[in-house]
Order: structure tokens, then sequence, then C-alpha cells
């Protein structure tokens, strides 16, 4: 079974969760174009990573979600490392980085379906109306993460629009 990332629900809301994320490792690469053709690309960059091609050969468990966050020419694409992972080993292709994240309190809005980006899009500007009508303040960019591999069917699909809160 694929390791989820750690959270706590702190509370649950008409539509979205408050959630509070531990201290998580990202490895990330950054790629243009849309949010699934993004994903697509940096996805086989990131899998050879897990797969061994980083600087200890070491393989690594998949872990769910994938994550996504906007920037000016595309998206960011992050796998989450195993919760016992404190330091992910360098990555050996460029463009390619290690984070290591601070816990975070964030609201989540949780839908199946396949995941493109009118839907992703959808989705995120209904979360923001949530938080805004529930007093809550919105701090960055929403992020999206997928938890399923292509061969899940859609309406099976585990999909989120993640974006972190004032604490």
């Amino acid at each position: 079974m694929t390791e989820v990332q750690r959270y706590e629900v702190v509370s649950k809301k008409p539509g979205f969760e408050i959630r509070q994320y531990a201290p998580h490792v990202l490895v990330t690469k950054s790629t243009s174009g849309s949010l699934s053709a993004a994903g697509s690309n940096a996805f086989r960059y990131l899998a050879s990573y897990i797969g061994g091609e980083n600087a200890t050969r070491q393989q690594i468990a998949m872990t769910a979600p994938v994550l996504q966050h906007k920037q000016p020419s595309g998206y960011e694409v992050a796998f989450v490392m195993p919760d016992h992972m404190e330091d992910a080993p360098a990555p050996l292709r460029e463009g390619m980085q290690v984070k290591k994240v601070e816990g975070a309190l964030m609201a989540a809005k949780r839908f199946s379906g396949l995941a493109s980006d009118e839907l992703f899009e959808r989705k995120a500007k209904k979360l923001l109306e949530e938080l805004k009508s529930a007093g809550y303040e919105p701090v960055g960019e929403v992020s999206y993460a997928r938890y399923n591999g292509p061969w899940t069917p859609a309406p099976l699909r585990r999909n989120e629009v993640l974006v972190a809160l004032r604490a």
C-alpha cells in the first residue's frame, strides 16, 4: 500500500477540512506547460529519482500525493518523500531539488474525477470562496494534489486542492 503524506484533521467545515501537516521532504522538478502536461513531463524525472537515479543510488518508495504548484512559466511538480526520510539523496539530474518543508496549517478540498486543468482551477476557486466565507485567510498559492495513478478509474480518483492558512 502506498504511504500517504502525514497530516492531522484539525476541523471539518462545509466543503473543506483544516489540516495540520507534519514537516516533510519533497523532491521537485519545475517544468513548463499546462497542469497535465507539466505533471506528465516532470513525473518521468521524479520517477527516475525514486527508482535510484540519485546520489546514493537509493530506491525510494512511491508515496501520495504528487503535488503541483503553479509558477510563472509552468508548474513545480513534487514527490513527497516517505515519512521516515529526513534527508533525501541529492538528485543527479539538473533542474531537480530536495526541499525540507516545515509543518503547515492547510485547507484542503477533496474531490474525485479526471484531474484536468479546468477541474482543478474550478475547485481551487471554490475553496478560496469557501475560506473567505468562513473567515479564514489563505496564504500563498493553491497547490494541486493527485493521489492515484492513471490506471485508477476517474470516479475513484482522489484529488485535492490545498492552500496554506494564516495560523
